[in-house]
């Protein structure tokens, strides 16, 4: 009988420890997943840091880096910027005069969508735009 309780209670801690493991895409806290023009990666190298009504997300994804700037002061998020390094080989902006983007909040991330304007990194004479998405939980 002691022998039944030890293995329910051994089956009952595996299963508790591997909740989560199936399953799930949404992206966690400091968890990114960034798309740029059907390019995804996701990220665990997140650095979150918020001043006033300004969060900034760094956002490290060898080689590349993915900067995003978002105003907090009114009851949505405003974007202020989008920096896309290196992506994919796609260098390029979203912000207030180049490509356009919006953030919303929902479920403890932000998600920023739209379209930056740039260059591939091995040509950088020809300009380009492409779509984005970044998910970030800060």
């Amino acid at each position: 009988m002691g022998g039944r309780f030890v293995t329910a209670a051994v089956t009952v801690l595996v299963v508790a420890s591997c909740a989560g493991c199936f399953g799930s895409n949404k992206v966690t806290e400091k968890t990114a997943r960034i798309t740029v023009d059907n390019n995804t990666r996701t990220s665990h190298d997140i650095t979150c840091n918020q001043v006033q009504w300004l969060l900034t997300a760094n956002i490290a994804a060898a080689p590349a880096n993915v900067r995003v700037s978002l105003n907090l002061d009114s009851e949505k998020p405003k974007l202020q910027s989008v920096n896309i390094d290196n992506f994919a080989g796609f260098t390029g902006v979203a912000d207030v005069g180049a490509g356009n983007a919006k953030a919303v909040f929902a479920d403890g991330r932000y998600t920023i969508t739209g379209t930056a304007e740039g260059s591939q990194v091995n040509d950088p004479r020809v300009s380009l735009t492409a779509p984005f998405k970044i998910e970030v939980g800060c």
